[in-house]
């Protein structure tokens, strides 16, 4: 039984690796592809939008699989979910026409949102008491090491052509026998009840009737995460080349630092959960991305920029983390595909519109100041929570004069 489940846990790990290359593992081929479809017109903006489409339907319609999850299960749509993943995505290693190539990475984006929903939600299902959080921890490390894998694989692939790296895709497909095998339908609510009504009670917050405002701020605070953090992989190539006039290569040594670094913090999630809430993890999280952002931002060469980068990375890995845990502890058991399909939603949407939102600021004022600026906008919720939570505490601690006074009616035996 123990192999059994932890070969269960290794195939929705391995699912949950997969969501984080839709946009990503054809990177590499984009320029042969441009060289190709240089005929059409347009054909910059279509190529660089073929590999924003999946994030786009991804976010679009993962609601709408959250939906589907709490209302027809798990098991159906992860395995329909990996088929049109599979599908869709190798679909661009034989297809000849930009526009087709389009319309496989909407259709690949769909599968993502399925994939992402399914695994997520079954990963919660199968918790046991007070492990959900080193579970949320674990998926975040397949994650960024899925990332830094693929990522890389998809280059050393496009050296054969550009259709190559569409094959990563097939390693959906690859997982629907284990799916098959090794994941069972829950029939009942998740083991880990017990451990989210004792984490929502130590932050004030019970599972049970939604929570539409808390939930509410984490979603903010996800999309946030994603518009600030995709500043990364999209201006840092451009901004290394300023500062130290590093190639590609050096950029790729550079994001993958960013991964490694979430991939390492990740796996101390679950210690760091035992000892704060996750309002206290959000306020270090994120002001260790703000510090990140900021340095990044005044670097003037790779002395600053590596560590910041890495800072960035750390920080990353357990914020993504902290904010899924939060949004199990404030779901209802038989609402949890809708409320980890809004996360999605918000996840993509955020991924997708980074480019939309902060090329104009570095545009205009530079990468530089574009990345302070950014540090400074990830303060501003921080120093707020963080007033928050000291507010909150200040009752409880009596003040002198209130001690004061509790003393002289005992001693004049006052009640």
């Amino acid at each position: 039984m123990k192999t059994r489940a932890g070969l269960r846990e290794l195939t929705l790990m391995s699912a949950s690796s997969i969501t984080i290359i839709g946009t990503t593992a054809i990177a590499a081929s984009l320029p042969e592809m441009l060289k190709r479809f240089a005929h059409i017109p347009h054909a910059q903006f279509l190529v660089g939008l073929a590999l924003t489409l999946p994030a786009l339907a991804a976010g679009v319609c993962a609601p709408v699989m959250g939906a589907i999850v709490d209302r027809f299960g798990r098991k159906r749509l992860f395995l329909i979910a990996l088929a049109g993943y599979g599908t869709a995505g190798c679909a661009g290693a034989f297809l000849e026409n930009l526009y087709a190539i389009m319309v496989s990475r909407f259709l690949l984006g769909i599968a993502v949102s399925g994939v992402a929903t399914c695994a997520t939600v079954l990963i919660s299902d199968y918790a046991k008491q007070g492990g959900l959080g080193k579970l949320m921890g674990r998926q975040s490390l397949f994650m960024a090491l899925g990332n830094v894998m693929f990522v890389f694989t998809g280059g050393l692939l496009a050296l054969a052509g550009w259709h190559w790296p569409f094959m990563i895709y097939s390693i959906g497909l690859l997982l629907i026998p284990a799916v098959v095998l090794l994941i069972d339908e829950p029939r009942a609510a998740p083991a880990d009840t017990t451990a989210a009504s004792a984490a929502g009670a130590a932050e004030g917050t019970r599972p049970g009737p939604m929570r539409w405002s808390a939930l509410g701020w984490v979603y903010f605070l996800l999309f946030l995460n994603m518009v600030i953090y995709f500043m990364v992989p999209v201006h840092l190539p451009f901004y290394l080349e300023q500062l130290t006039q590093g190639g590609s290569a050096q950029a790729g040594a550079m994001l993958s630092l960013v991964g490694l670094s979430w991939a390492v913090s990740s796996a101390f999630y679950g210690r760091l959960e035992r000892r704060l809430s996750h309002e206290q993890i959000f306020v270090l999280t994120f002001a260790g991305s703000a510090a990140a952002n900021v340095v990044l931002g005044l670097a003037s060469g790779y002395s600053l920029a590596i560590p910041a980068l890495a800072l960035l990375g750390a920080s990353l890995g357990l914020s993504i983390t902290n904010l899924n845990t939060w949004l199990f502890v404030l779901a209802p058991a038989q609402a949890k595909g809708r409320v980890i399909g809004t996360r999605v939603f918000f996840t993509f949407i955020g991924q997708f519109l980074s480019p939309v939102l902060t090329s104009p600021l570095t545009s205009a004022l530079g990468f530089g100041p574009g990345y302070v600026i950014a540090g400074c906008v990830l303060a501003v919720p921080v120093i707020g929570t963080q007033i928050h939570l000291l507010v909150r505490r200040a009752p409880q601690q009596p003040t002198a004069r209130t001690s004061t006074t509790n003393e002289r009616s005992r001693r004049v035996g006052t009640p």
